[in-house]
C-alpha cells in the first residue's frame, strides 16, 4: 500500500515537473524596449515667463507615444537641481510638448557677457510595454535661448550685489491716476544712474520729473490697456522695470517688486481710469 502511494505522488511530481517545462519552453522571452527617440529644444514662452524657469519642448521622433515622468536641465552654466517630476505624454511627431522646468542659479565667469555652456535635457520617461528609461537630449549649441537667460539670470545678481530697490506707497492724484517714489540705495559703494523705467502690458510707469542723478524717483502711473482680454489676458501686469546703469557700466534690467497693497491700488486705478475711458 505504502509503495502504491508512493508511486502515485512520483506520477504527480513528474507531471507537475513535464508541465513546468513544457510552459517554460512555450513562454516567449520579452526583450526590453529600447529608449525612445527623444529631442529637445530650449525655450521661452510667454505664459509662463518667469526668472528662473525655462521651457523644455521634447518631440517624439518614434512610433508610439512616450510618457515624460522627470526632466532635469543639466549645463555647467547652472548650479544643479536634480530630477523634477512632472507627467506629460508626447505621442509622435514633429509637434513638440512643453515641459516648465526650473534652472538652478547662474554661474557668471564673464559678469553680464557670460554666455551657455553646453546643456542637456536629462528625461526619465516610462515607455507603452511600462519600461522606464533615461535619455540625455543634448540641446542645441550655441544656444540664443540659455544665452539670454543665463545673461538675464547674471543681471539681476549684479544687479542685486549693487542696489536696493524699493518701490514707496502709491498715492491716488487728482485725475486718478497713481504716484510713488522709487527709492534706489547703493550696496557696496556702487555708483548708481537710473537711465529709464518702464511699465508692463497693462500699466504705463513714467519719470514724473525725469530721472534725477541721486535720490528718489518720482514715478506715474496709469493705464496702458482697458480691453477686457487685454486685462484678462496679462500674465505678468505688474512686470515694472528700472533700468540701472552701475559704475558708470551698460544699463542693466531690473525689476520692480511690487506689493500686495500697491497690486490692490493698482488694480482699483485701472477699473477707475478705464471706466472714463468708456
Amino acid at each position: 500500500m505504502r509503495r502504491a502511494r508512493a508511486g502515485i505522488i512520483a506520477v504527480f511530481l513528474l507531471a507537475a515537473f513535464a508541465a513546468a517545462v513544457a510552459g517554460n519552453r512555450a513562454a516567449p522571452r520579452v526583450e526590453p524596449s529600447a529608449p525612445p527617440n527623444l529631442s529637445a529644444t530650449a525655450e521661452i514662452r510667454r505664459s509662463f515667463a518667469a526668472p528662473g524657469i525655462v521651457t523644455v519642448a521634447v518631440t517624439n521622433r518614434g512610433t508610439a507615444p512616450v510618457r515624460v515622468l522627470g526632466v532635469e536641465l543639466v549645463s555647467d552654466s547652472f548650479a544643479p537641481l536634480g530630477m523634477q517630476e512632472t507627467d506629460v505624454t508626447v505621442p509622435p511627431g514633429e509637434t513638440p510638448r512643453d515641459l516648465t522646468v526650473e534652472h538652478g542659479a547662474a554661474r557668471c565667469p564673464d559678469g553680464v557677457d557670460s554666455t551657455a555652456a553646453p546643456a542637456t535635457a536629462v528625461l526619465r520617461v516610462a515607455t507603452e510595454d511600462g519600461a522606464e528609461h533615461e535619455v540625455a537630449a543634448a540641446l542645441p549649441h550655441p544656444n540664443g535661448t540659455l544665452d539670454r537667460l543665463l545673461r538675464e539670470a547674471c543681471a539681476a545678481e549684479a544687479v542685486a550685489a549693487a542696489a536696493r530697490i524699493e518701490l514707496g506707497p502709491l498715492v491716488a492724484a487728482e485725475d486718478g491716476t497713481l504716484t510713488g517714489a522709487l527709492t534706489l540705495t547703493p550696496q557696496s559703494g556702487a555708483d548708481l544712474a537710473a537711465t529709464e523705467v518702464r511699465g508692463s502690458a497693462l500699466f504705463t510707469v513714467a519719470a514724473a520729473e525725469g530721472l534725477p542723478a541721486e535720490g528718489a524717483i518720482a514715478l506715474a502711473f496709469d493705464a496702458h490697456r482697458c480691453e477686457g482680454h487685454a486685462v484678462g489676458d496679462a500674465k505678468q501686469p505688474f512686470a515694472f522695470t528700472v533700468w540701472l546703469a552701475i559704475d558708470g557700466g551698460e544699463p542693466l534690467a531690473a525689476p520692480i517688486e511690487v506689493g500686495p497693497a500697491q497690486r490692490e491700488a493698482l488694480w482699483a486705478m485701472l477699473e477707475v481710469r478705464c471706466a472714463h475711458a468708456d
